[in-house]
Order: C-alpha cells, then structure tokens, then sequence
C-alpha cells in the first residue's frame, strides 16, 4: 500500500476502528496488514464543483456574500480540511490528478493543458482509477456530471469522418465512451460534438463552451444532437443522483443504472458548475450579493442539501462517506466580482485557476462520515486530492499496484476522530503554462519569476500590497506570509537550493515515493 506516514493508529487498530462501524452495511473479505478481516465498506458520494474558489463557501469565508447553508451544514457534520490541494488549477488536469492519484503533468509535455476539444479521452488505457479501484471491489459506480477528460471520440464516428461536426457520428450504432472505460458502470456525462453558439454566451468563453450534450451510458438523450439547455444540465444531474438513490433503496426502478443493491455505491457527481457560463434558474436568481455567479452557487448548495436530505430520508446517511471539494481555483471573472461586489472568491489566498499560487489550488475539503469523523471539527494538515486512490485503497483493504498512484498517500486516519501526527512528502504545484512549484511544509518555491497566468489587476496588487521583483524564481514562506506578497528567494538562498534540488528530484524520479 503506497503509504508514507507517521502516525499514532497501528494498521492493525485502523482495521478494527474499520471493522467495529456501527452501520448498517454490505460486507466484503479483504486483506488488512497480512490478517484476513471482514471490512465494513461505507457507500462513497463524491461531490467535486467545477472553478468553486475557497473563499466562496461561508464556513471558509465567514465574509463570502453567497449564502451556502447545506456546504456549512456538511462541514458541522464533518471535518473542513483547510490545506487542501487541487492536482492542477484548471479542470481536466485537475479531474486526471484525483481519478488517478498520478500529477498530471507526468503525462507529457502537454500534461499540463486540456487538451483540444475532440482528443481522445486524456486517462492512458487500463490505468487505475478511484471508480476502477472501487469497482475491483464491490462496488456499483456511477459519474453524473461533466466527466472533463474529453472521451473516446475517434470510435464513436463514422468510417473515414473526424469528430468535431454534427454528421461526423453513428450513433446509435456506436457509443462515445469515456468514464465507462475506467470503472464507471453508469455515466449521465455532459460534453461537447461540435462547435456551436449555445443558448448563453459570455464574453470571453469560446463559442464551443457552452453547447454541451448529455449522453447516458455513452449515447445521447437528444437524437436529433442539438445541444442541451445549459440551464437544466447541472439540475438533471443532480436530480439523476437522487433518481440513483432512489433505486438503490428500492423505491424506484431503473435498469439503466446496473446497480446490484447488495454492494455499496461510488457516486461521482461532478458538477458543471460554478464553472462559466452563470446559468441559475429563475428561482435561484437574485439569491446571493455576487450576481450571476453568486446565485448559481446557492443552486448548487441547495441541491448538495437536497441529495445530502435524500440520503437521510432513505436511512442511507448514516453509512454514506461524503467527500466535498472543488477541482481548482476560481476563474479569472473573480477579479471582476471583487470589483462589482467586494467578493473574493479566493478568500485570503492570492491567485485564481490557471495560476500556481495558493488560490488557484487550494480548494475546500470536507469529510462527512457518520461514527468516524468528529463533527464540527477542523484540520490543517496540508496534502493534495491526488491522495485519494491510495485513501480509497486503504478504506477497502486494497493495495495499490506499482504503476498506479504514483503521487498518492492514504489520507484515511486523517478522516477519524483520533488524533494523529501525519507529514506527507512535498506537493508539487504547476501552472498551465508549465511553471513548476513545490510545497514543503510553510514554503512555497515557483522554479520561475512567477505563478501567475491570470495576470492581477494593479488596484488588486495595490490592495494585496504586493511587491514586484526582477528574481528568476520565487519563494514565499506562508506562515509568515500567507498571502504571498513578498519574493524572499534573496533572502534565503539556501532554502531556494534545497527545493529547487527536490523539486527536480520528484520530477525525475516518475513518482514521489
């Protein structure tokens, strides 16, 4: 098990913490620390917002301006992690870092990017995932949502056609597959066929941004492959969590799903939003103090508390892992809402998505798990969501084989109620222009003058009182300064050596064991 840390839990005492759960549940036979044990495996839903900033929901922004109730809720019934981070500051990279437990930029020279549009699916064939992982072990898996590592478009068109234009496809005679091929039995996935002026434009977003189709287990639900309505795509998904809910307890039927209800379920809704296009529905308008974006964050939040309500009324909760996060940091508008509305979506942090400075990954993180983590209770401990497949790993009684997570360190002891002493190895940031960063303890070193892409607004530097520098590479010592306004790579020359040296080392070694 691809584990490195200290702490005060034996294996052996994790596995009977594990063992003595008080709910009701499906059992499975696993190896824990050489000993055969009976695991009790809690059903998982994973909640991942798209660009939410960690200033946006109140409990970690007591002066955000967008009411987020059922996210304060989550985090009085739960741990809130607040040194959390995001694999990457912007969605794709981000979604492949935490699916994986792998940094993203180990794939390539353009690890760091998207992609373009109509790549293929950007995951490498037969690498383990969170949903492989957990379905090797049991569990019925489902992904609602927006997916973001493009899909396996090359076998869904027609002889000698490229992706990429309306007639280019057959279906039905064949599917656009992509989380189906990495352990997701069930898939309700928004994503793009061609470009296309959608129904709500903004400015600066590409025409193909807003013009998404939704597909269910790899075909589409609108034959006629117009685009969707994006004001109902993320309400369908979250309304599909309920529905799947709902089968699993019997009160409903829906083949379409392949649920074995004598397994516990991975969900995986990955929100569409608050990513741009702000598209609230009506009743949502008007809602918060940050226009359009504000309200589609109360949407959002209503519908968590909806599904986080529909877990109690089916007596699902109290045997429900809910994990909550955000894929990175907010969008590059944020400037802009600070200016309109004098809220800041990264809270105290400097930097938004794209970037490589705390607020374009350090993202909100709560861990709801009825018997296991304290309610209401916090923890500082820094690690990053690539950790999660050696989490889940470890949660089963799996192991992790060597060419898989290879940037993952099981977290589980981090979500009980016990105390411990944990130290995980450096994290390694970077930016979508490749401008590497590491994380060592209270230091951040950029192996660059800078982190930034979204260049500042000078009145937010002004503000911020951050101070410009000619230096070729940075470091900042959070502890002391937390918003990064001061270059002191002169002033510590011996520390910018030594990180410099692991930085390079966790490059080259191909994994940070």
């Amino acid at each position: 098990m691809k584990i490195q840390f200290v702490f005060k839990l034996t294996i052996a005492s994790l596995a009977i913490l594990v063992t003595s759960c008080k709910n009701t549940s499906k059992m499975v036979s696993n190896n824990v620390s050489k000993q055969s044990q009976s695991i009790v495996q809690p059903n998982i839903l994973f909640i991942v917002l798209d660009d939410m900033g960690y200033g946006d929901p109140q409990c970690y922004n007591p002066e955000s301006l967008i009411p987020t109730p059922n996210i304060d809720r989550l985090a009085k019934q739960g741990i809130r992690f607040t040194d959390a981070h995001a694999p990457a500051s912007i969605c794709g990279p981000s979604r492949y870092g935490f699916l994986t437990g792998r940094y993203p930029w180990r794939r390539g020279p353009r690890g760091h990017e998207n992609g373009d549009k109509f790549e293929d699916v950007s995951i490498e064939e037969g690498r383990l995932t969170l949903a492989s992982l957990l379905q090797k072990n049991g569990y019925n898996t489902a992904q609602m949502g927006k997916w973001g590592l493009n899909q396996k478009y090359s076998a869904a068109v027609k002889t000698g056609m490229k992706p990429g234009t309306k007639d280019a496809y057959d279906f039905p005679n064949k599917k656009l597959l992509g989380p189906e091929l990495f352990g997701f039995r069930y898939t309700w996935t928004d994503t793009h066929l061609y470009p296309k002026i959608g129904h709500d434009t903004i400015e600066g977003m590409d025409p193909i941004s807003d013009c998404k189709l939704v597909f269910e287990n790899g075909l589409p639900l609108n034959l006629n492959l117009e685009p969707d309505n994006p004001y109902v795509i993320l309400p369908n998904s979250a309304n599909k969590v309920m529905e799947y809910l709902e089968v699993y307890s019997g009160r409903k039927e829906n083949p379409n799903f392949h649920q074995d209800k004598n397994k516990p379920f991975f969900i995986y809704w990955d929100s569409v939003g608050p990513h741009a296009p702000y598209v609230p529905l009506k009743q949502f308008q008007g809602k918060s103090k940050v226009g359009r974006y504000g309200d589609y964050v109360v949407e959002i939040d209503d519908f968590i508390g909806k599904m986080l309500d529909k877990l109690e009324e089916l007596k699902l909760a109290d045997n429900t892992l809910v994990i909550f996060t955000s894929d990175n940091g907010p969008d590059k508008y944020t400037y802009k809402r600070v200016e309109d509305f004098q809220h800041y979506s990264m809270g105290k942090w400097r930097g938004v998505k794209r970037d490589a400075l705390e607020g374009s990954n350090r993202t909100p993180f709560i861990v709801r798990w009825p018997g296991y983590a304290k309610a209401n209770s916090v923890n500082n401990t820094a690690f990053c969501l690539t950790d999660l497949i050696a989490t889940f790993a470890d949660l089963v009684g799996d192991t992790i084989p060597k060419n898989a997570g290879e940037d993952s360190f099981s977290i589980l002891p981090l979500f009980k109620s016990t105390p411990i002493e944990y130290k995980r190895p450096p994290i390694v940031y970077h930016n979508t222009r490749r401008k590497m960063a590491i994380r060592v303890e209270d230091w951040v070193y950029i192996d660059a003058p800078s982190g930034i892409v979204e260049e500042e607004p000078d009145w937010f530097k002004k503000e911020r009182h951050i101070v410009d520098d000619d230096q070729k590479v940075a470091l900042f010592n959070l502890a002391e300064d937390p918003q990064q306004t001061k270059n002191v790579a002169l002033k510590y020359p011996e520390k910018v050596k030594e990180f410099k040296q692991k930085l390079d080392e966790l490059i080259q070694k191909g994994n940070s064991h």
